[in-house]
């Protein structure tokens, strides 16, 4: 693939039902909605297409059904350029579905039904040790079964591979997947779920860094927080800094974090330092949120070309 930056991407694929409303009803209320649309999703799925329109050479592993949504799965993943060796399809399912529901300001909440996601097995992951032996960076998420992502996990770490654990959704108890991350990469909720804190709680940035630090101390050599329109925080084990945001009008927040960490990915694969590329993913995230849905919002290389040069210059002003 001439030497292009090799990224393999483990988890789900899910399709994504999205529907805009004023606010979210309280149970036992129906409210009108408007814009519906359906489309591809599933942060496994988002991460690899942003991953290959950003240059990797990408495999993903997953599973989808023997349903539609599988047939439409594998005929956009084949059209991102996307390496499908891997992927299982199971009748035993139906194909992931994500209910996605926004505000007229762009945030979303979402719910996930895992479906064929959760038939991803440990030995379909060892029937994939030969992308995960040609990779640089494996990116993982928490969308499929806990043990078939430390199983890859652990493969990885194991051959010396870069790995970074997107962990979302958000849960607790996640040690004995720490041990074999390189890079963990969670929102501000998240970090707080896994420190056994509730998400909604308020919390600084002295402790958002000690937080960090926590989940250092089980494995990781870095923790990249993401902060929306505030940035990022990177924290290691003996220092720390934050990335300012870049300035855009947000559309649609919802595939901000799947494009940040196939950016990363990336950057990364291709040997740039982290500090480097958390910022290029920074930038990957901002121009993301742009857009409306998560695939078509996802740039490609050379958009964000354009768009920092676009930025540089408007700096130097």
């Amino acid at each position: 693939m001439g030497g292009k930056a090799r990224v393999t991407v483990i988890g789900s694929y899910n399709v994504g039902l999205v529907v805009n409303a004023e606010r979210l009803p309280a149970w036992g209320e129906t409210l009108f909605g408007n814009g519906f649309s359906e489309g591809p999703g599933g942060k496994g799925s988002n991460q690899a297409v942003a991953a290959s329109r950003l240059g990797g050479d990408v495999s993903f592993i997953g599973c989808v059904g023997t349903d539609r949504y599988g047939d439409d799965a594998i005929s956009m993943l084949k059209n991102e350029c996307i390496d499908l060796t891997y992927l299982k399809r199971t009748a035993a399912s139906m194909t992931g579905v994500g209910f996605v529901f926004l505000n007229k300001l762009g945030d979303n909440c979402i719910i996930v039904d895992p479906g064929a996601n959760l038939a991803l097995m440990i030995e379909d992951i060892d029937r994939a040790a030969q992308a995960i032996e040609q990779s640089d960076v494996l990116l993982f998420q928490l969308e499929c079964q806990l043990d078939t992502v430390r199983h890859g996990m652990q493969t990885a770490w194991k051959k010396g591979k870069v790995v970074i654990l997107n962990p979302a959704p958000a849960q607790e108890q996640l040690d004995d997947l720490l041990r074999y991350a390189t890079y963990v990469t969670p929102n501000e909720s998240e970090l707080k779920m896994m420190n056994g804190l509730p998400p909604e709680q308020e919390i600084g940035m002295e402790e958002c860094v000690q937080l960090g630090r926590n989940i250092i101390a089980k494995g990781p050599e870095a923790v990249i927080v993401t902060m929306g329109e505030r940035g990022a925080l990177i924290i290691l084990e003996d220092t720390s800094y934050t990335l300012p945001p870049i300035a855009v009008d947000a559309v649609d927040t919802t595939g901000a974090g799947d494009s940040f960490n196939a950016a990363l990915a990336v950057s990364l694969a291709e040997g740039k330092s982290l500090a480097d590329a958390a910022a290029y993913a920074c930038a990957v995230g901002a121009y993301t949120v742009t857009g409306r849905e998560v695939i078509p919002a996802l740039p490609t290389r050379e958009q964000m070309e354009v768009f920092l040069a676009a930025m540089k210059e408007k700096s130097d002003e």
